[in-house]
C-alpha cells in the first residue's frame, strides 16, 4: 500500500467513524467497499482487512463508552496499519 493509498483509505474512515456509538447498516456497508470484513462477536466488532496478503485485525466495541471512541478507533486502524510494515510498499503482483 503506497502512502497516498494509506493517507486516502484513513481520510475515508473519518466520516465513517464520526460520531460512533454503533455500526449501522450504512457503516457497515461503507467499510465493506472499502474492503473490511465485519466479524461480529458477542461484544466486539472484529474488522479485518487484508493488505498484501496479509490480515489485520482490529477490535472495536459494540457500545462504546467514550464520545471519542469513533476518532481512536481511526486512531488504532491507522497505527496497526503502520506497525504492519506495508505501508509505502507497492503491491505485489
Amino acid at each position: 500500500m503506497t502512502e497516498e493509498e494509506f493517507i486516502r483509505l484513513i481520510a475515508q474512515l473519518k466520516p465513517i467513524f464520526k460520531g460512533f456509538k454503533r455500526l449501522n447498516a450504512s457503516q457497515v456497508s461503507r467499510l465493506r467497499k472499502l474492503g473490511f470484513s465485519i466479524i461480529r462477536s458477542k461484544k466486539h466488532y472484529i474488522l479485518s482487512y487484508t493488505i498484501c496478503d496479509k490480515e489485520l485485525r482490529i477490535e472495536v466495541n459494540k457500545t462504546p463508552s467514550d464520545r471519542r471512541s469513533g476518532i481512536k478507533t481511526v486512531k488504532d486502524i491507522s497505527n496497526i496499519l503502520k506497525k504492519s510494515g506495508l505501508i509505502g510498499q507497492e503491491a505485489a503482483g
